[in-house]
């Protein structure tokens, strides 16, 4: 595998080692196993076990139960990986009691891909174990149950404050929560004295951080020396044998099974011992469970190195952990490379941009794939960390670097820990590069940066625009051209998903699925979806109307719960044009305007796919912009409608067939009547007139509808309130090219003595629309790539409205509908002036084959339904042209299903119309093609046609079956002038259409 092969981001087989829990092994107990590092030296596991700094530490304040400070190290020593099962009669008082069952307890079990850490101190003053009152227990003691249903003991509630106040946020994600073993759990009352172990059950209640059992002593630490005065064991003593905060030792979990009362503790020296539940001189010495899954890095707590003092040394180093958060991205602004000085090697350039919370820098680091040893070659970090007083490491260990081996190398952006917030480090999904040594010395890096998403938006304002992703791409599945098939949305944890599912009741959601609330929303009003569609219309045909809207404004309303993804500041917009809003990541965004211009807007990434050509691609869905369905990537500014607007609802940015309908809606906003004090209800003027050119046909008045956003009986509001049979019989006219409705003003309006008034129920602003499907018929105009000409077919409405100073006032507005051409033209290969004839073609969509009218000479129109005379096959003329009109703009296949005579069919091509759009999006300004799966089709110089060359089959003499490799093989000088203007015209489309390409 070559090295430009293995740089590639997000690569789902994991995050490589971590350099600390990846070199131990499943079921080891570190604090055990390095017990006789030391020659001689008894009980020096613990100092020999690599300390790691997690959670808060400093001067923290105490919560209730307890009240003042304490001093916490946030210093922790790992006692076991997982798995490890419970052992249900583990002793560390064998020296003394030997096999006495008063003593023994289960151990904390340890699940797969878990680490068991216990803190290196007590992380809080002195309390009683049990708040029950005193001597209630049998024996006249105080209690020693640890919890029990509906009671906690208060070592049990100072675990759960310190799980909740000691650790970020972030941190309390990666501990689970569970049972505990090897407790008393009677009722509180009572207590346990039994005389054996054997009373003991597992916690009521779940626990994130809680202390040790008695067993867990002697199963993790080796102890046996229980009750043993003056025999201290360094693998459980305070630092230096003193407990912090001025308490002599801490608690475990464990009753003494003989007594009700006594509960086990560890005295400072590390003495395993029983204590009784009311004493108040002992604390809470933490454990917890560590998930290892999104562990990425363990590194120096300072540098973020992996060049540490040894444990047991007289100034040791702390290890610091790294984990990613999940769906979180970096991308890359430079690209990084290694650079030499002094004889010293450093990565360099390594800058970037996260989409974190409070991104610090970047860390990294090198692994050698084939060493299985789990450790980690070098790491490091671009920015000096103020809370460990350190610049991040950049120095890599060229010289030791083996030859011709190829190391991984991972970076990513990180947000680093602090003592106030918790130590532990977020880090972004790493991407991947490759580091390499020659026989010279010379090491070097090549990455591959990931994919860059963004958000192309189109339009005016004078605002600036902030990205806020309230969905992720999940179970993305492309098909075999590569074009995205299918994609799972998923909701982001709380708080975003919080705000997404209340915006989407606010909406009119009913029974929205509180798992996964905006894939509930794209499902019904995205338009990207359901099958059958929606009834909700508006919403799944545009993001500007219906329940869908009203989602996104409810969101714009309240982004406190969500986080920026990417913005554009104000002023970019103010000229108009088309810009990038760059992203964080795959996903579905909000959109808003700081301007308040331009109404909030739910849009889609496109999705990357990296399988296709050598660098992966951006994809969308094959059909985006057809029937509707929204297209990824791509979004315009939409102002509130002020007066009257007119729109193509089932997007109109890929034209549309001739036969196919166009759905318009002419929206209109009621107006305030307030000042129109002077004009009477029945001379007040509210009608729209809309007209349309030859190239679409009107539809039947009956299939009209008014829409409005506001239920005019009641005044509630309601996105799509169908108010057409509360219009005259006589109010929807429709005359050849001309379509009216007169007696809007019913709708809102009312006589308040003798002027016109605004209902009550229909407040001023909301909107009325007028929604109506036409169909392109056969003489609508076509446009034609490269040049050909861009003929719009208008539709036109105007809106006459009554003033407050007397006579009336039209608004104008228009939408412009589009259909396509496409010539290609068939010659030899050999000799490209040569044209074919009689070459036949079927020509598909999305793997359908279309039909079209034989107009002569190898011109074919679209088929409309009313045609009788309809084909399938399409034969080049004379002059080797093959030319379509009315169609829509996308890819269309063409697939030769016979050959000129005497050549061979090309492989099946596609050919793609693609039209650039205005700065808003009213109108195309030109159209060009793009073509592939073939080089033996490609785009003529002057961009007006696709030329289709023919290999003769006189080039070989071998079977032909439909593939070019032979002739392409013999022709490769002669076609090589031919075949670079495809390049030089590709790159030139792009300068044209950089906005939809």
């Amino acid at each position: 595998m070559s090295p430009a092969e293995r740089a590639t981001a997000d690569e789902p087989a994991g995050y490589g080692p971590d350099g600390y829990f990846s070199t131990l092994s499943a079921g080891a107990t570190p604090v055990i196993d390095a017990d006789a590092a030391t020659p001689g030296v008894a009980k020096d596991g613990w100092a020999n076990t690599r300390r790691i700094v997690f959670g808060k530490s400093g001067v923290l304040s105490q919560h209730s139960p307890l009240t003042g400070t304490a001093s916490v190290s946030g210093g922790y020593k790992t006692l076991a990986k997982g798995p490890v099962e419970s052992v249900a009669n583990a002793n560390s008082f064998s020296d003394r009691e030997g096999d006495s069952n008063i003593v023994k307890s289960a151990t904390t079990s340890v699940a797969a891909d878990e680490a068991l850490l216990w803190a290196d101190n007590v992380v809080t003053v002195g309390f009683a174990f049990s708040t029950v009152t005193a001597y209630t227990c049998p024996g006249g003691y105080t209690c020693n149950s640890f919890d029990s249903t509906g009671y906690k003991s208060q070592l049990a509630l100072v675990s759960d404050v310190a799980g909740a106040t000691n650790y970020s946020s972030f941190e309390q994600g990666l501990l689970r929560v569970a049972l505990v073993e090897g407790v008393c759990t009677a009722q509180a009352t009572q207590g346990c004295n039994s005389g054996s172990y054997t009373q003991q059950t597992n916690s009521v209640n779940d626990y994130m951080v809680f202390p040790l059992s008695v067993g867990d002593l002697n199963q993790y630490a080796g102890a046996t020396n229980g009750w043993l005065d003056n025999v201290p064991d360094s693998n459980l003593a305070c630092p230096s044998n003193t407990c912090a905060n001025g308490v002599s030792g801490s608690w475990l979990r464990t009753a003494r099974w003989n007594i009700a009362g006594p509960v086990f503790n560890v005295q400072s020296k590390g003495i395993p011992f029983t204590w009784d539940s009311y004493e108040s001189d002992q604390g809470l010495r933490p454990a917890f469970r560590l998930g290892l899954d999104g562990l990425l890095l363990s590194a120096h707590s300072g540098d973020q190195s992996q060049v540490l003092n040894a444990p047991n040394s007289a100034q040791p180093d702390s290890l610091r952990l790294t984990f990613v958060d999940e769906g979180k991205r970096v991308s890359l602004s430079k690209k990084p490379y290694l650079a030499e000085s002094g004889g010293v090697w450093r990565v360099t350039d390594l800058e970037g941009v996260a989409d974190l919370e409070a991104p610090s820098g970047l860390g990294w680091k090198i692994v050698d794939p084939e060493d299985d040893s789990g450790v980690v070659v070098a790491s490091g970090r671009t920015n000096y960390d103020a809370a460990a007083g350190s610049d991040g490491n950049m120095v890599v260990p060229c010289a030791t670097l083996v030859s011709g081996r190829e190391y991984d190398f991972y970076a990513w952006g990180q947000q680093d820990g602090s003592d106030s917030v918790g130590w532990s480090n977020r880090a972004t999904e790493p991407v991947r590069g490759v580091v390499t040594k020659n026989a010279a010395g010379t090491c070097a890096l090549k990455i591959a940066s990931p994919p860059s998403y963004g958000i192309e938006v189109s339009g005016v304002s004078s605002g600036g625009l902030m990205a806020y992703r309230i969905g992720d791409y999940d179970e993305t599945v492309f098909d075999q051209t590569g074009a995205l098939q299918s994609v799972r949305l998923a909701t982001p944890a709380d708080p975003v998903k919080a705000s997404v599912l209340a915006a989407a009741v606010a909406a009119g959601g009913s029974g929205v699925d509180v798992d996964n609330p905006v894939g509930w929303v794209a499902a019904r009003w995205l338009g990207y979806p359901s099958d059958p569609l929606s009834g909700d219309t508006s919403s799944a045909s545009s993001p500007y109307a219906g329940s869908l809207q009203l989602f996104a404004q409810g969101l714009a309303a309240n982004t406190g719960g969500l986080s920026v993804a990417g913005s554009l500041p104000a002023g970019t917009f103010s000229s108009g044009g088309t810009f990038v809003l760059s992203v964080s990541g795959p996903g579905l965004y909000l959109i808003v305007d700081s301007s308040g211009a331009s109404l909030p807007i739910i849009v889609g990434s496109k999705a990357f796919n990296e399988g296709v050509g050598e660098d992966g691609l951006m994809v969308d869905f094959p059909d985006a912009g057809v029937h509707g369905k929204p297209q990824l990537g791509r979004a315009v500014l939409k102002t509130s409608v002020v007066g009257v607007s007119k729109r193509v609802v089932n997007n109109g940015l890929q034209g549309f067939d001739m036969g196919a309908s166009v759905e318009y809606e002419v929206a209109l906003t009621v107006p305030d009547l307030v000042g129109f004090s002077g004009v009477t209800y029945d001379a007040y003027e509210f009608e729209i007139d809309d007209v349309a050119t030859n190239g679409l046909t009107l539809p039947a008045a009956g299939s009209v509808r008014v829409l409005m956003d506001v239920d005019p009986d009641s005044g509630v509001a309601s996105p799509d309130v169908d108010v057409t049979g509360r219009l005259s019989s006589s109010s929807i006219v429709v005359a050849d090219k001309s379509l009216t409705v007169s007696g809007l003003k019913a709708l809102f309006a009312t006589d308040s003595g003798g002027h016109v008034a605004n209902r009550a129920t229909v407040p001023a602003g909301s909107l009325v629309r007028v929604r109506y499907e036409a169909t392109v018929n056969v003489d609508a105009l076509v446009s034609m790539p490269g040049g050909g000409g861009v003929h719009s077919n208008l539709n036109e409405a105007t809106l006459t409205r009554s003033m407050a100073a007397g006579g009336t006032e039209g608004l104008t507005v228009s939408a412009d509908v589009y259909t396509f051409g496409v010539d290609v033209v068939k010659v030899a290969m050999d000799d490209a002036t040569s044209p074919l004839a009689d070459a036949g073609f079927v020509v598909k969509r999305h793997g359908v084959a279309l039909s079209f009218v034989d107009l002569g000479g190898g011109v074919y129109r679209k088929a409309v339904p009313s045609d009788v005379l309809v084909t399938t096959t399409l034969v080049t003329g004379g002059d080797g042209r093959l030319a379509l009109r009315g169609v829509a703009a996308g890819g269309l296949v063409f697939e030769e299903m016979a050959a000129p005579s005497g050549y061979f069919k090309v492989p099946g091509f596609t050919v793609e119309t693609v039209p650039v759009w205005n700065v808003d999006a009213s109108g195309i300004e030109l159209v060009s093609y793009r073509t592939a799966g073939t080089p033996l089709v490609y785009v003529s110089q002057d961009g007006h046609t696709v030329v289709v060359a023919d290999p003769p089959v006189g080039l070989a003499s071998l079977p032909y079956t439909g593939g070019v490799g032979i002739a392409l093989l013999l022709l490769f000088a002669g076609a090589v002038a031919m075949l670079a203007i495809r390049p030089y015209y590709l790159a030139h489309c792009a300068e044209a259409t950089a906005n939809i390409i």
